[in-house]
């Protein structure tokens, strides 16, 4: 029996200027959009990177 493993499906995340990809299947899900932080999810209220040193520029 041979068993083939996908790769799992690889976008990029919804928030602007935020150039981090995120995997479908396990990655954070808002209104039918998929983030790769909270804080992008929640549109950057106090104006903080997604994640520290990634070179986004999606803040604020």
């Amino acid at each position: 029996m041979t068993t083939t493993l996908e790769k799992p499906t690889t976008l990029k995340c919804a928030c602007p200027g935020c150039h981090c990809t995120v995997q479908a299947e396990t990655t954070l899900r808002r209104g039918g959009l998929l983030f790769c932080s909270d804080v992008c999810a929640n549109g950057h209220p106090n104006g903080e990177p997604c994640h520290s040193g990634c070179g986004c520029e999606c803040q604020g």
